[in-house]
C-alpha cells in the first residue's frame, strides 16, 4: 500500500513539472507557429475551424480533418506505402463575415507542413512572411494485448 501510494505521489509530481507532452495514441495533434513564435496548439482532427491571429494581424483559420479511407488507399498505392495516415488541411481567411478557403492540401500524421508567400507545402500569400508551420503528430501506441 505504501509504495502504491509513493507511486501516485511521485506521477503527481512528474506530472506537474514535466512539460505537457502529447502522449495520447492514435490522437492527431497540430502545433501551429510563425517563426519562431508557436500560436496554437490543439488535439484532434475535426471539421472545425481553429481561428489564429498571425504576427502580421491577418486571422487566418485552419481545419484539419481525416483523410477517408479511400484517400489513404489511393495514396499508399501510388507510393507503394500500406502505412501511409494523411489528414486533409484546409486553410482560410476569417477576415470577412464568412470563412473564405484559401487553399487546402494533404500531409502525413506525422508531418511538418509549411505554408507562406513563397510556397511550401502550397502558397498562402495572405499569411505573410515567414508564413506558418504546422507540426502534426499522431503516435501510435502498442497494444499491450497484442505484445
Amino acid at each position: 500500500m505504501k509504495s502504491t501510494l509513493h507511486a501516485a505521489a511521485l506521477a503527481s509530481v512528474l506530472a506537474a513539472t514535466i512539460p505537457h507532452v502529447h502522449a495520447a495514441c492514435d490522437v492527431q495533434s497540430v502545433a501551429v507557429s510563425s517563426g519562431k513564435v508557436e500560436l496554437a496548439r490543439w488535439d484532434g482532427a475535426s471539421p472545425e475551424i481553429h481561428r489564429i491571429t498571425l504576427p502580421n494581424g491577418f486571422n487566418v483559420g485552419l481545419k484539419i480533418e481525416p483523410a477517408s479511407a479511400a484517400k489513404n488507399a489511393e495514396t499508399a498505392k501510388q507510393l507503394n506505402d500500406p502505412t501511409i495516415e494523411l489528414v486533409k488541411i484546409s486553410i482560410y481567411d476569417l477576415q470577412g463575415p464568412q470563412p473564405k478557403q484559401l487553399a487546402y492540401t494533404w500531409g502525413g500524421v506525422n508531418s511538418l507542413q509549411g505554408y507562406g508567400p513563397k510556397g511550401g507545402a502550397t502558397r498562402v500569400t495572405e499569411v505573410g512572411e515567414p508564413g506558418i508551420e504546422l507540426k502534426l503528430t499522431k503516435p501510435k501506441c502498442a497494444n499491450p494485448n497484442n505484445v
